[in-house]
């Protein structure tokens, strides 16, 4: 059982772009959020990418950092998400998430099959 839920990169674009009402719900709900610092990063440049007005985008990043609690990477995190990047060849910035989520006892949630077969992840579909 998880105390909170993790969101993902995918997830935090998927309800920004209105494309999951799955996500759409449970961001809406007054429920405990956590996101990575990492996803910050890809959120923005994403946004960036597809050309999203500065106020748009700024709002966006307020708005993910008003509704949830950001988890900074930290030295325990980085040397422990190594396992899990090795073992289920996950990409460095997943494997840094995953174990960030997994370290806070929180559900996962990403529209990023790369998560798939993993404990603890809960893959929407876009």
């Amino acid at each position: 059982m998880t105390d909170s839920s993790f969101l993902d990169s995918s997830a935090w674009l998927s309800y920004f772009y209105a494309n999951n009402k799955e996500i759409k719900e449970l961001i809406d709900l007054n429920t405990i959020l956590l996101t990575s610092v990492i996803s910050l990063f890809e959120i923005k440049s994403k946004l960036i990418k597809d050309k999203i007005d500065n106020i748009k985008l700024q709002k966006s990043i307020d708005f993910i950092k008003n509704r949830s609690i950001i988890i900074n990477i930290d030295q325990k995190i980085a040397e422990n998400a190594v396992e899990f990047f090795i073992k289920n060849n996950l990409h460095t910035i997943d494997a840094l998430i995953y174990y960030s989520a997994l370290k806070n006892n929180s559900l996962l949630i990403t529209l990023d099959n790369d998560f798939r077969n993993l404990d603890n992840v809960l893959i929407l579909k876009d």
